[in-house]
């Protein structure tokens, strides 16, 4: 059997957060992923010779772009900068942040997670305060000015308090004029720089940001945000609940944004009848240019989708004294909003880019799976991910065998063509008889068959029996049989938390508990190799 090596359980750390074959959704930062015990990797590298090889991993895994958990890169760089068992790694980690952490919310979290990891007393170091330093200063005044204002603090740490650790001085007027604007505010900055012509365009563009910060009218800030291209990032929170900044906001928003926020949209009711809005958020989902140009998942589109269709909450009676009170109407979805996103989870299926494997997925069609709810991802049921996860290799790659657990342990072929929509699959897949799954039966199954495969996946429900014969053999035995030594296996329980089929020392193979819109591209980096 092999063993899992040091780099092996790196790149799951860079890609999902944990060096054990399991993805688990969730927020890595909220559920404590990212302490220092969690990754050992490093340390063994280090001790292996292998020096500078975990931020040779990190660049490849942040170009690469196939990290489900971004934030995993930004940790792991601050693990690399602040240990004390190299000064190799920790000069390439410090030469790295300014690949890594490009975005003003990247750096926060970097300085958030070094301050954490540091030793007592341990400071800024030289090394420390010129990356910090290069980060402001190499950039352009516009660029920066908008990085202050949009991104003003995260995890703990604002601008003000880096600048006030780093000492940046800068012989450019405008990058200076921004410095003293973050320490000291506005009025200081235009007392020190309001005469000087080189300052000029930054001191216009930061009033009209503190223009837009203090104004109480939503129809003067919705004005400035159509004049000025202002972000979301830009709206101060008592505006998050304006119509009017909405209406000036969507046009301007990327698709990816505009699906982050449909459901807020919804439940504060601006997206009914043919309000103004509904017209904006359709011309945004339905415009092809922002399609091609926004490299969205299927997942994401399903995964909105299904929240947006599951606006309506638990009907309440608002505290009153008043007895007639009448319970409030849930918010209910718009038709054609629903419509539309429909058409983009299609369109997005064309953005897919193929990785080359040949693939067999193995689908459980109980009745559990349609009926059930996804851990993590309540509004999406077994059934739908398997399906979407499916029609995501179906409709990408070339060579895709699917299956289904059919009656007495049967492996059921199931034909679907690349044009197939994910109802028609579903219900294709509803017409199968069931019977029980055994999850080396699609191994065995492909063995007999002589069946060429690079990657297994096996979609159920919930952690089921593997029978007298464990996975990882079965694996072992197609290996062999086929002369496929890299032949790999991804097991899904949907429903669950937890879910353990993936032997620990085996490269090849990867568990997965729950459904998030990464799940798909967790499976495609695990199949293209990357970790």
């Amino acid at each position: 059997m092999t063993s899992t090596s040091s780099e092996v359980k790196l790149k799951r750390f860079l890609h999902y957060g944990r060096e054990t074959p399991l993805y688990q959704p969730g927020d890595r930062y909220v559920h404590k992923y990212f302490e220092r015990d969690n990754v050992t990797s490093i340390e063994a590298l280090v001790a292996d010779g292998k020096e500078t090889d975990a931020v040779v991993h990190i660049v490849k895994a942040f170009s690469d772009g196939y990290s489900a958990h971004p934030q995993s890169l930004v940790f792991t760089l601050a693990l690399c900068a602040r240990q004390n068992d190299s000064e190799r790694l920790r000069e390439a980690a410090y030469n790295a942040i300014k690949t890594v952490c490009k975005a003003p919310k990247d750096l926060f979290l970097f300085v958030k997670f070094a301050h954490d990891l540091s030793q007592p007393n341990s400071g800024w170091g030289h090394g420390w305060r010129r990356v910090i330093i290069d980060w402001y200063l190499k950039k352009e005044p516009m660029e920066l000015a908008e990085c202050v204002t949009r991104f003003r603090g995260r995890y703990g740490w604002t601008h003000r308090d880096i600048i006030k650790l780093s000492h940046p001085k800068s012989d450019d007027v405008a990058i200076s004029a921004i410095l003293r604007y973050i320490i000291r505010g506005l009025k200081e900055m235009k007392k020190e720089f309001g005469e000087k012509q080189e300052a000029q365009q930054v001191i216009s563009y930061l009033q009209t940001i503190e223009d837009f910060k203090h104004c109480e009218d939503e129809h003067n800030a919705a004005r400035l945000i159509e004049s000025h291209s202002l972000s979301l990032d830009h709206v101060p929170a008592h505006f998050l609940k304006s119509k009017e900044v909405w209406n000036a906001l969507v046009p301007h928003l990327p698709l990816g944004v505009v699906l982050q926020n449909l459901k807020r949209l919804g439940r504060l009711r601006f997206l009914r009848g043919n309000q103004p809005l509904v017209s904006k958020v359709l011309d945004a989902l339905n415009n092809q240019t922002s399609i091609a140009e926004s490299n969205l998942h299927p997942a994401h589109v399903l995964v909105t989708l299904r929240n947006y269709e599951n606006l309506a909450k638990p009907t309440y009676i608002q505290p009153s004294t008043e007895p007639e009170t009448k319970a409030k109407t849930p918010p209910q979805p718009h038709p054609k909003i629903v419509e539309a996103l429909n058409q983009l989870l299609m369109s997005t299926f064309t953005l897919l880019v193929p990785t080359g494997m040949r693939y067999l997925v193995a689908i459980d069609v109980r009745s559990q799976m349609v009926h059930g709810k996804c851990w993590h991802c309540i509004n999406v049921s077994p059934a739908q991910a398997a399906t979407l996860i499916t029609l995501c290799l179906v409709k990408a790659e070339r060579d895709v065998t699917v299956v289904a657990f059919g009656t007495e342990g049967s492996m059921q072929p199931v034909e679907l063509d690349k044009r197939v929509s994910m109802q028609e699959a579903q219900d294709k897949l509803k017409e199968i008889p069931n019977g029980p799954v055994d999850l080396t039966q699609p191994l065995l199954w492909a063995k007999k068959v002589k069946k060429p495969v690079d990657v297994f996946i096996i979609l159920t429900d919930t952690q089921v029996k593997q029978g007298k014969l464990k996975a990882v053999k079965a694996l072992q035995q197609y290996r062999t049989a086929l002369n496929l030594p890299n032949a790999k296996m991804v097991t899904c329980g949907l429903s669950v938390a937890k879910f353990v089929v993936a032997c620990p020392s085996e490269p090849g193979m990867l568990d997965i508990a729950g459904f998030d819109a990464q799940v798909p591209r967790v499976i495609e980096a695990f199949s293209r190799g990357a970790f």
